[in-house]
């Protein structure tokens, strides 16, 4: 799995994992870095008082020890449709580079990315299969010239020059 395999390579970096807390890729790169012992927060897209979905309310309870969950939405407020693109805006704005692992054409990624873009913040997307419906969003990303390609870490810090930055501390 790349998300696994991505954030093991960082896994010393001290880089924070920022993603939605959704199914699929998100949950995936919560768990992996807390299991990697890396910083994770999910910014959520409805109030503080649940965990949507609940299936990941096991995860959130780790991240709270390990980073947190953040919001802008009052208690009470469901996780309608229309809040996630809102709880997109905030992942973009926080995050220095943006990396799309995987995602359909028509994926909240690609809201987040295009949102990510807006605030001149760097996108990242790793390539697929052409013709595989998860690749089609990253594939687009790249073809659009609206992501760089990657296909590891070390092509994140390098296009980052996170690298140097980490010498030059030592």
């Amino acid at each position: 799995e790349k998300t696994e395999e991505f954030i093991s390579e960082i896994k010393d970096t001290g880089i924070l994992i920022l993603s939605g807390l959704a199914y699929g890729v998100d949950v995936l790169a919560h768990k992996t870095a807390l299991d990697n012992g890396l910083q994770t927060v999910g910014v959520v897209a409805h109030g503080l008082d649940r965990i949507y979905p609940q299936i990941h309310d096991k995860v959130a309870k780790r991240m709270i020890g390990q980073g947190g969950i953040l919001t802008d939405f009052m208690s009470g407020t469901n996780p309608d449709a229309v809040n996630f693109p809102k709880r997109n805006r905030i992942v973009a704005g926080l995050c220095d580079a943006l990396v799309v692992i995987e995602s359909k054409r028509g994926g909240g990624s690609l809201i987040t990315a295009t949102i990510a873009k807006s605030y001149n913040k760097d996108v990242f997307a790793f390539p697929g299969r052409a013709g595989e419906p998860l690749a089609e969003g990253c594939n687009g990303l790249i073809k659009q010239n609206r992501a760089v390609l990657i296909e590891n870490a070390a092509d994140l810090m390098y296009a980052m020059q996170w690298q140097e930055e980490e010498k030059k501390k030592k």
